[in-house]
């Protein structure tokens, strides 16, 4: 069996040397949301001579390992994990597979799996720059956004996120959380707590983001990180109060898009299946959505 452990916030440094050499965009190899899900989909994580593997064991298409990741021979690894799911006792399963990562799943080991995709697991992959730049009629509406908050707001401004102003997001995250928070709804309260850790381990975690100021009150943040020197992941975009309804959400969007120079993609994640999330994603028009698989072994009726 393999050796497997909880991700500590420890393991960043060498998961994130091997996740930088990857030609990969999704945000599930993010360190940060391996790290910060942990304990939402019980996330195990092993070091097979050199690989990557993650283990997924929650529900539905968050339940499997995922493909190696690595300078590694990946038959050797696949048959290592198939050993251990064996040893386990469970059926193989393979989860956040990518287009050539299940190409490569049926060379190794054809013939042997379902492939499944969930809509709602794609993640929406913009170009920074049009975000922006906000150019053109298809931004119409996110420009009149930031315009309405530029003129209601004459003393507002950007600041890039850090040591000096965690306490700022975190009040933004204490007041978006108090105003949105529906008891019943066990999603806001999991994500609250990520914010509040993700800010807590903020540097351990390699994570970059902004705040947006208005009237001398922070109005709006966001939290991000690098998946490799091309790539951008952002994990919270929260803004609050009467500054949300006035355009706050589109100007951190667009501050955040301006400041992160020397990225050429934004990674916004999935919409997990809420179509008013859906309609938000689509409208800031994404260069392409990124297709996970889950893959199934095959059951015998024998």
């Amino acid at each position: 069996m393999l050796r497997w452990k909880k991700p500590e916030i420890s393991d960043g440094e060498w998961i994130r040397n091997i996740v930088a050499n990857e030609d990969i965009m999704g945000s599930d190899v993010s360190f940060a949301n391996i790290f910060l899900l942990r304990d939402k989909y019980n996330i195990e994580i092993t070091d097979y001579k050199g690989a990557f593997i993650r283990k997924y064991n929650g529900i539905g298409t968050r339940c499997g390992y995922t493909f190696p990741l690595g300078k590694i021979d990946y038959k050797k690894a696949l048959f290592a994990i198939e050993k251990d799911a064996f040893e386990r006792g469970e059926d193989l399963q393979f989860a956040f597979l990518t287009e050539e990562q299940k190409q490569a799943l049926e060379k190794y080991m054809p013939g042997q799996f379902v492939f499944e995709s969930n809509e709602g697991d794609s993640d929406y992959i913009y170009l920074r720059q049009e975000l922006a730049d906000l150019s053109g009629k298809a931004f119409h509406k996110k420009k009149n956004h930031v315009s309405k908050f530029i003129r209601t707001y004459d003393n507002w401004e950007y600041q890039e996120l850090g040591e000096c102003n965690w306490e700022k997001a975190e009040r933004i995250a204490d007041r978006w959380y108090y105003d949105h928070i529906d008891q019943e709804d066990e999603s806001q309260k999991i994500e609250y707590r990520e914010i509040k850790e993700a800010l807590y381990y903020f540097e351990q975690l390699n994570l970059m983001g902004g705040i947006v100021y208005a009237n001398g009150k922070p109005c709006a943040m966001t939290i991000a990180s690098k998946i490799n020197q091309d790539v951008a992941d952002v994990h919270f975009e929260k803004s609050i109060g009467e500054f949300a309804v006035n355009g706050g959400y589109a100007v951190i969007n667009n501050m955040f898009a301006k400041n992160a120079r020397g990225i050429k993609w934004l990674n916004r994640e999935e919409d997990i299946n809420i179509e008013g999330l859906r309609r938000a994603k689509m409208s800031y028009r994404p260069k392409t959505l990124l297709k996970k698989y889950h893959a199934s072994i095959k059951v015998s009726s024998l």
